[in-house]
């Protein structure tokens, strides 16, 4: 290829990769929203600047042969002569002794002069006709800069790492190159110079982007140059290997087998850039971003979660295993998912309040987080949430399941009390000597009362079922309270086979007969009803004895034992679709219970 098209080849790449380079600090700084640091901000554009009009230019005079426009040469340059200014300031600026912070200002504030006196030569010799660059101005540069990296080293003499040393080599190369500039180039320079020679702002944005984006710049820039350099040097070999022997013995236009083998042999390059990827990712993971292997955290983590029973427990687990991969200097959760005011915070997407947020202070050694990064905290914080809700499920299955099983052992247990037994032995006893046969009838209903609540807990009846079992309670009531006791029943015989929960109804006429019948000298009136409309059973308990006050209900729904859980036991068969209401008046009072009419046994 001739020294002509490589050096044009030269420019191109290097112009497209500093623009590339220089667009991709803009953006960083536009993501960061450094809006009182303008430093980067002008770095990127002046950059932006240099590339691209660099690449106008030299695209002018090598393709379309012809001079480039004066203005548009200085603007270049002058771009190009402040970045290393732009570096220095780079630098510097974070001093932290009080007599180098003011060495530091002299260095910072010559720097920009010197680029200025050069830009405005620039114009200068722009405006008055001269040759576009100024060989003074690029030799002041050269000079200027070359001299600063003394005073510079001097400074950073004490700092640790390889961003001092990245930032005096690309003043150096800098130096050099305006130093080229300053001389007429030849027509026949070769591609190594070239590159030296017009390029020296590649060096100089990686000393910047080291220096503020170190893991973006891995991240986002080595894994593709790395990639590509590897793609590039594959057909480097194949073409001087394979192909400029092809060209010496075949005749490509009436050689069908040469060039097939040509088309294999670059077919076969392009599906080797999918494998050079990965392999460049790889690198720049383990062996410069030094970042764990993600896949295996997750599965790591996910085993460990399944040990774990309690959700704060989860959201510790999750600090400890991620504080160490991500080098993070301060790593915490909340509860809520407001974030973490400035530091980055992931939530933890659970189903169910309260919520946590997973807060990631700041990284050592200047670390970021990255694409990867983000995608990685996002999937772990997933199988967090997942074994929360999982966690938040069981318990609320098991309070469940508990609080039926204490529910139907107090209905039991409220049912068949020693109180109750005890008054209706009393009445039998009383009634053996009075009137045997009442006595006899009395004990049979006790016997099938007891059997029916045994029969019964715990489990399902009919309505019918349950009306029989109440009908015995009241029977034995009856015995003891004789005319002071009136019992109304009227439940339709095509109701009876619904289904509806055991000992549903009973604790209300318990009530009934406990606070209504029992503390009236008159006694009263227990009547019991059931309707349906067709999609829903309302049965109704109503008693005329001593009536209660609406305090007096309220606090026996909190507080008593049969209220209470048939409440819990409407609550959880049904949901909302069940209510038990109770209402007091003047006259008597009345409870309720409207349920979905279950199908009939």
């Amino acid at each position: 290829m001739p020294p002509h098209n490589v050096a044009a080849l030269v420019h191109l790449v290097g112009f497209l990769t500093g623009a590339a380079l220089y667009a991709m600090l803009f953006a960083l700084v536009l993501r960061r929203r450094m809006g009182g640091d303008r430093l980067p901000l002008g770095t990127a554009i002046l950059g932006l600047i240099w590339n691209l009009s660099g690449l106008a230019v030299f695209g002018i005079r090598d393709f379309a042969g012809v001079d480039p426009p004066a203005f548009l040469l200085a603007t270049a340059y002058s771009a190009l002569g402040f970045l290393p200014a732009v570096v220095v300031h780079s630098v510097l600026r974070s001093q932290s002794e009080a007599r180098h912070r003011r060495m530091a200002a002299i260095v910072i504030a010559s720097a920009y002069t010197v680029s200025t006196v050069a830009e405005t030569l620039m114009f200068w010799t722009a405006f008055h006709g001269g040759q576009v660059p100024s060989a003074f101005a690029l030799q002041l540069l050269t000079w200027f800069y070359l001299g600063l990296t003394i005073p510079l080293f001097l400074l950073t003499r004490k700092r640790t790492g390889s961003a001092r040393g990245w930032s005096i080599v690309a003043l150096a190369v800098f130096a050099v190159s305006a130093l080229h500039l300053s001389h007429r180039e030849g027509a026949t320079e070769s591609w190594y110079v070239e590159l030296a020679g017009h390029h020296a702002s590649i060096p100089l944005i990686f000393a910047i982007l080291y220096q503020d984006f170190r893991f973006a710049l891995a991240d986002l820039f080595l894994k593709r140059a790395l990639a590509l350099f590897a793609l590039v040097a594959i057909a480097s070999g194949i073409y001087v290997g394979i192909e400029v022997p092809l060209l010496a013995q075949h005749d490509f236009r009436s050689d069908p087998v040469a060039v097939g083998g040509s088309v294999i042999l670059w077919v076969g390059l392009a599906l080797l850039y999918p494998p050079l990827c990965r392999a460049a990712t790889w690198i720049i993971d383990r062996l410069v971003l030094h970042r764990a292997d993600y896949k295996r955290l997750r599965e790591a983590f996910d085993q460990r979660l399944s040990a774990i029973e309690e959700p704060q427990a989860v959201m510790d687990a999750l600090v400890d295993a991620l504080r160490a991969p991500l080098a993070a200097n301060e790593m915490r959760w909340i509860e809520g998912d407001d974030g973490g005011g400035d530091d980055p915070a992931t939530i933890i997407p659970t189903t169910e309040l309260p919520r946590y947020a997973l807060v990631v202070g700041p990284l050592a050694g200047g670390r970021r987080l990255l694409s990867d990064d983000t995608e990685m905290l996002n999937n772990i914080a997933l199988l967090a949430a997942r074994r929360i809700d999982a966690i938040r499920l069981s318990r609320e299955r098991y309070q469940q399941n508990k609080l039926t099983a204490e529910a139907e052992l107090r209905a039991l247990r409220a049912q068949v009390n020693p109180h109750f037994l005890f008054n209706a032995l009393n009445t039998i006893g009383f009634l053996i000597q009075t009137s045997p046969a009442r006595a006899h009838g009395t004990l049979m209903k006790l016997t099938t009362l007891l059997r029916g609540v045994l029969r019964s807990a715990g489990s399902a009846t009919t309505l019918g079922d349950e009306i029989d079992l109440v009908s015995a309670y009241l029977e034995i009531e009856r015995a003891r309270f004789e005319e002071r006791l009136r019992v109304d029943i009227d439940v339709p015989g095509e109701l009876r086979g619904i289904r509806v929960p055991a000992l549903m109804i009973q604790p209300l006429v318990e009530n009934a007969i406990k606070h209504g019948i029992a503390n009236s000298r008159s006694g009263g009136r227990v009547a019991i009803e059931s309707r349906s409309d067709g999609h829903k059973l309302a049965i109704t308990v109503r008693n005329s004895g001593a009536h209660a006050t609406d305090a007096e209900i309220t606090r026996g729904r909190k507080n008593g034992v049969g209220l209470a859980n048939l409440d819990a036991r409407l609550r959880h068969q049904y949901g909302d679709a069940a209510t038990l209401t109770l209402v007091a008046s003047a006259g008597e009072t009345c409870a309720e219970i409207v349920l979905p009419l279950g199908r009939r046994a």
